[in-house]
C-alpha cells in the first residue's frame, strides 16, 4: 500500500484494529505503519512513534471524524431497547 497521511497512532495492536474496523464499516480502506516492530518489542514503539494508522489522503478528514464520533450512548440505547 503507498503512503498515505497517518491519522492515529496507537501503542497496541488491538486498539489500532478497533479503529481499522470502524473505518472499513464506513468504506474507507485503512493499513498500519510498524504494526509488526511494535509487536516484536513494545519498546521499538516508543522510537518509530507506535503503531500508524494511515487512510488515502483524499480520506483523511473523513476518517478522523468517524474515530472521534463516540457512539457509546447510541449502544446505550440499544441495550435499553433489548431489555425492554
Amino acid at each position: 500500500m503507498s503512503i498515505g497521511t497517518i491519522i492515529a497512532r496507537y501503542d497496541g495492536m488491538p486498539e489500532a484494529h478497533i479503529a481499522m474496523g470502524r473505518l472499513a464499516a464506513e468504506g474507507i480502506e485503512s493499513w498500519l505503519a510498524d504494526e509488526h516492530l511494535v509487536q516484536t518489542d513494545w519498546l521499538y514503539s516508543i522510537a518509530v512513534g507506535g503503531i500508524k494508522l494511515q487512510v488515502a489522503n483524499e480520506d483523511a478528514e473523513r476518517a478522523v471524524v468517524i474515530l472521534e464520533t463516540d457512539y457509546s450512548e447510541e449502544i446505550g440505547d440499544i441495550g435499553n431497547q433489548l431489555e425492554e
